[in-house]
Formats: C-alpha cells, sequence, structure tokens
C-alpha cells in the first residue's frame, strides 16, 4: 500500500497546534508510554523533522500536552462556562451533565485524559507529576473560586467549606470517569430508572 506524502507545513503555529491535537488523541488510547513519536508522525502526515523541530524529545511533547492542552481543557470545559450562571452551583452541576453528555460514545471507555496521565506518568516521572498536580489544581481553584461566590449569594450553606467541596467534586468526576474505564457503556453512569448519575 503506497503511503501518504508528507506534509510539509510553512506555519510554525499549525504545525505545532496539529502535533499537540493528534498526541492528544493517540494518548488517550494508548497511553504515553504505549505510544511512539513514529506513530504520532504518521498520524500527523508530516516529517519526523517537523516533529522534532517542536518537541526535542518525547518528554517535551508530554510536558507541553500538559501545560497547554489539558490546561486549556480543564478552562474551556469547567471553569469559563461558570461565568454565564448567577447561581454558580446551578452552573456546576449542570457543566457536569454537559461534559458527560457531550463525550462520544466511543470516548466513555477512554477514561479522562487527566486521571489517565495522573495514574501513569505521575509515579515515573516527577515533572509530569507536578505538572498534573498543577492542572489538577487549577482545576479545583477555579470550582473553589465560585463556590465562593456561591456562598457570598446565598446558595451555599455557610458551614459548608468551599475548598473540601471543590475537591470532592473533582475527585467525584475522576472517579466516575475511571471506572466507565471498566464498564465501558455510558448507561453504566446511572444507578437507577430515573437517570439519576454518580455524579451528581
Amino acid at each position: 500500500m503506497k503511503k501518504s506524502p508528507k506534509i510539509r507545513s510553512r506555519d510554525p503555529v499549525k504545525t505545532r497546534a496539529r502535533i499537540l491535537e493528534v498526541a492528544f488523541m493517540e494518548i488517550l488510547k494508548g497511553g504515553f508510554q504505549g505510544v511512539s513519536i513514529d506513530q504520532i508522525v504518521d498520524k500527523t502526515q508530516m516529517t519526523k523533522g517537523a516533529f522534532f523541530h517542536h518537541f526535542p524529545t518525547k518528554q517535551a511533547l508530554g510536558y507541553a500536552l500538559v501545560d497547554e492542552t489539558l490546561s486549556e481543557m480543564v478552562l474551556d470545559r469547567w471553569i469559563r462556562p461558570l461565568e454565564k450562571y448567577d447561581n454558580p452551583i446551578e452552573g456546576i452541576v449542570k457543566v457536569l451533565k454537559k461534559v458527560i453528555d457531550a463525550t462520544p460514545d466511543e470516548h466513555i471507555p477512554l477514561g479522562c485524559p487527566l486521571n489517565n496521565l495522573i495514574q501513569e506518568m505521575s509515579s515515573v516521572d516527577p515533572v509530569f507529576r507536578d505538572k498534573l498536580r498543577d492542572v489538577l489544581e487549577l482545576w479545583i481553584d477555579g470550582i473553589e473560586g465560585y463556590l465562593r461566590k456561591a456562598k457570598r449569594r446565598g446558595f451555599l450553606k455557610k458551614e459548608i467549606n468551599p475548598r473540601q467541596l471543590a475537591e470532592f467534586i473533582v475527585m467525584n468526576h475522576e472517579g466516575a470517569f475511571g471506572m466507565t474505564k471498566s464498564l465501558r457503556d455510558r448507561r453504566d453512569f446511572l444507578i437507577d430508572k430515573k437517570g439519576k448519575r454518580w455524579l451528581l
């Protein structure tokens, strides 16, 4: 079978973004350690030289993926959408539902990209561990900020600790998505016939 010709892009920003986009999906499917540079290069249809121009090592690619792709994903999915809600509690619940509902069926068994990397890389690479912790803290800090706003506006009981609740919300979500890697079915998010989710 004849291979497709390699794409040579003159736009370094687009080239880098394309590599990160492809790497994100390949790592989500196969894990960071299970994916090779050759696989990523083949999927991008770019030259290996183009890859190494932007990422001198596979580790450098992984670090950029955490710093840029995952941190932006957390902000876009979980934090920025809350800006439009007068009641942040309502916003958090709706965003949680929306993320699950918007996840394609074929992605359900793949789990959460952040949680996957935490489980895989935290014990083997201290730089990965620190960067992943920063993204997790970014998420928890963002939720905590909106919970404090909810408390000031009277939507959250005074005795509730916003930091602890934010940590619980994030851990609950990550645990639920982690279980889907074994359950492998959207319907297994449900715990009763009314469709109430573990998450909520």
